[in-house]
């Protein structure tokens, strides 16, 4: 894993700056169908995936999977309210295949916040970005209809199709699996 250099160029990193966040970064492996965070614990670290594939959910009221999101390679993976915070989870954050990440410790990270200030605006600026996603998908589930839900899914994630399973989409966009085997029949 290394800083971006685009990151790196917009915040005025320095390779002092780059070297004291990369070393704030240890390897972390998680095999298929362990979690990463688990609803009702606090979540200690960011995540960077190098390889694997993460999704996120929440139960609904009948003890269904509500899939949130997915963390396939390249990836942050936070749960922003707990670690920020330092709330319970509300989400559970599980590998789909055996994944590898680098993970920065909150305790590391607020190291970053005081030793290197642009990191302060890093963070605030990722997350603005994901909530402009949030803001984006809620928006899709009240604009789009099933069918262009699961288009537009196929179109922005091909390589999630493939690694994980229809049931898992299916909560994804919204739909229940029934709805979603009619919608891939008429393609």
């Amino acid at each position: 894993m290394k800083i971006d250099d685009n990151i790196a160029k917009k915040y005025n990193l320095t390779e002092e700056e780059i070297a004291l966040t990369m070393s704030g970064y240890v390897p972390m492996t998680v095999k298929a169908n362990d979690f990463f965070l688990q609803e009702g614990k606090v979540c200690d670290y960011i995540g960077f995936v190098t390889k694997g594939l993460f999704r996120s959910f929440i139960y609904d009221d009948y003890a269904n999977e509500i899939t949130s999101d997915f963390f396939p390679e390249n990836t942050l993976i936070i749960s922003f309210d707990s670690f920020n915070n330092r709330v319970p989870s509300k989400e559970n954050i599980k590998a789909i295949e055996d994944s590898e990440l680098m993970v920065i410790s909150y305790e590391k990270q607020k190291e970053l916040y005081d030793k290197i200030p642009a990191w302060n605006l890093i963070c605030r600026d990722l997350a603005d970005f994901k909530s402009r996603e949030m803001i984006e998908r809620a928006n899709r589930f009240q604009i789009l209809s099933a069918t262009e839900r699961y288009q537009t899914f196929c179109k922005e994630h091909p390589d999630i199709l493939q690694r994980t399973t229809l049931g898992n989409i299916a909560s994804y966009i919204g739909v229940d699996i029934a709805t979603l085997s009619r919608i891939r029949k008429k393609k």
